[in-house]
């Protein structure tokens, strides 16, 4: 029943918009996992987007895409000034949650995802809104051999032991990258991290980020790391209340704003 909820919702979205090659992608991609057979441009409530042929972009294009995580950034978004988004794939949070007030900065390691990224940042002309960077999230910095999912892009990983890399990514850790972000002590932060399971190695290294900065919330994809790994890698360095977003996210909110 909540799959029909979903898809339901995808399918007014498209419909709302004319978007019958949406709506005849998602039947062949549920039915085989193939998609469209050219590049399409396609709008949504979320934004306008560049779609690989081949590939599932049109859903993370829709604005109903992970509509769990989605309702809870609109429902809070209010309360912060930045929201980083870790994992970005072609864009479609930093897109949709988009506003004067808010500053995003983006980091999508695939470099072909990347490419996408910026072409529907210039669709939507927020060049200048958005500050996006072709690094991943990790506890070093090194070069990651990454498998890239060539129909299902947003899932693209780390390779593992029994799995051969496509691509090479740039991986950093966060304290490494965010003093050249020009962000403040005082800014109200908001940080999506939905990165495969690397999101405890992310965490790691972001240590210093997290115990300096007072007004945090953490918003992480816990079905392939697990919550109890992602909670132990987070208390070491402060004190979090826990929360459920959906099925597979959770929310962490620093607590001592001292620390």
């Amino acid at each position: 029943m909540k799959k029909l909820l979903t898809y339901f919702r995808y399918f007014l979205d498209y419909m709302k918009h004319g978007d019958l090659g949406s709506v005849v992608a998602s039947v062949k991609y549920v039915l085989n996992k193939t998609s469209h057979s050219t590049d399409r441009i396609i709008k949504t409530t979320a934004g306008t987007f560049f779609c690989r042929k081949n590939t599932n972009d049109f859903q993370f294009a829709n604005y109903y895409y992970e509509w769990g995580v989605k309702k809870f950034l609109l429902d809070h978004i209010k309360e912060y000034n930045v929201f980083i988004d870790g994992g970005a794939c072609i864009g479609g949070y930093s897109i949709a949650l988009a506003r004067p007030s808010l500053r995003i900065i983006a980091f999508e390691p695939v470099q072909l995802n990347f490419a996408v990224l910026m072409k529907n940042l210039e669709l939507n002309k927020l060049q200048s809104n958005v500050e996006a960077f072709p690094i991943g999230l990790g506890d070093s910095n090194f070069v990651a051999n990454f498998v890239f999912n060539k129909v299902n892009t947003g899932a693209s990983h780390i390779a593992r032991a029994n799995e051969t890399s496509n691509c090479a990514v740039d991986i950093s850790t966060f304290d490494s990258l965010y003093p050249t972000l020009g962000l403040n002590k005082e800014d109200r932060i908001l940080f999506k991290l939905d990165i495969e399971g690397m999101e405890p190695m992310a965490l790691a290294g972001a240590e210093k980020f997290i115990r300096e900065f007072p007004n945090l919330t953490f918003v992480m994809e816990d079905k392939h790391s697990g919550e109890l790994s992602i909670k132990d890698a987070l208390n070491r360095f402060a004190i979090f209340e826990y929360g459920i977003v959906d099925e597979f996210n959770m929310f962490a909110k620093k607590q001592d704003r001292n620390s």
